[in-house]
């Protein structure tokens, strides 16, 4: 009788654990989906908008841009800019050379509940993007401490 009740016991404590694993590798899978797992009509804006920001094309990177612009580049650093200003801190969001802003050619990709679309890079940079009538507008750039 003990080791039966034993053997359930651990048989139970084996299914408890086997499906906190299963839980845990569906979150972690969830949370490294990458661009080549978003919808096509973001693959197709988010290329166009890489290509702009490479080739440093502040114009029409602020053309993809909802304005009042949203960033945080630091703790008390944060705000909201214009398109001039936008225009006059490229640099300050993608660095003095952009072609190499990007790494990688499949970024880290969430989409959260409301809608919102996330890049996210390997300095821990997130770039946030709303669907906006047939398109997609940038809104926000936020760097992690």
């Amino acid at each position: 009788m003990f080791i039966k009740y034993k053997m359930k016991d651990y048989i139970l404590r084996g299914i408890f654990v086997l499906t906190l694993f299963a839980i845990g590798f569906q979150s972690v899978d969830a949370q490294e989906k990458r661009l080549d797992s978003s919808p096509k009509d973001f693959k197709t804006f988010f290329s166009k908008f890489r290509k702009a920001v490479e080739k440093n094309d502040k114009t029409s990177v602020a053309s993809m841009t909802k304005f009042p612009f949203s960033y945080g580049f630091d703790a008390g650093d944060e705000g909201t800019m214009t398109k001039a200003q936008f225009i006059k801190k490229f640099g300050d969001i993608f660095g003095k050379n952009p072609k190499e802003f990007f790494t990688g050619d499949n970024p880290r990709f969430s989409k959260d509940e409301d809608g919102r679309y996330y890049i996210s890079t390997e300095d821990a940079s997130h770039l946030s993007f709303i669907k906006q009538g047939n398109g997609f507008k940038f809104v926000s750039y936020i760097v992690e401490p």
